[in-house]
Parts: C-alpha cells; structure tokens; sequence
C-alpha cells in the first residue's frame, strides 16, 4: 500500500503535517512526527461520516477517499519545510 514516509533526520517539527492532516501524521510522546498506522481505520471513519452518504454504494466512495487523501497528503508533502515527507510503500513487516 502506498504511504507517505517521514525522514526524521530532516524533520524540522514544523507541525505543518499535523495541521494538516491530524488523522495522518501524528506527534508521538517523545516529540517527534510520525505516521499513523491506521489507513484501514480512517478509511472506514470517513466512510461512516455523512460526507459520503450521498456517494452511490459500489466501492466508488473508497476509491474516492484515497484519492482525497492522496492529494491532502501530496499538499502536505509539497508544504513541508523540512522535505521529509515523501511516499513510500507499507511491506507487511513495517509493524514488527
């Protein structure tokens, strides 16, 4: 799955991304930026909410998500002071 990736040695803790997009990059305890590992979750949240009940119910408003999202995080990486952000893709051993 294509996710977008932070260089945390070229990360100037702008918090532009968390502004940004709250449900995507997150502050972790130990202060620093990182990704949230629930695209799966925020999926399903914006699905649940009323914004795309009005979408037809053949999968197009998934689709239609991830294009919205892909292109919040696109403005997100092209905002980026720092230029850290970048994507990348999520191998299934990233969560060991």
């Amino acid at each position: 799955m294509k996710t977008p990736v932070i260089d945390i040695s070229e990360c100037v803790l702008c918090d532009i991304c968390v502004e940004l997009c709250p449900d995507i990059f997150i502050k972790n305890q130990a202060g620093y930026i990182e990704v949230s590992d629930s695209f799966p979750e925020i999926i399903d949240k914006y699905l649940n909410e009323d914004t795309f009940t009005s979408l037809d119910a053949d999968g197009c408003e998934k689709e239609l998500l991830i294009k919205r999202l892909e292109e919040d995080i696109n403005d997100v990486i092209k905002s980026c002071i720092g230029g850290c952000i970048s994507w990348g893709e999520k191998t299934q051993t990233d969560n060991i």
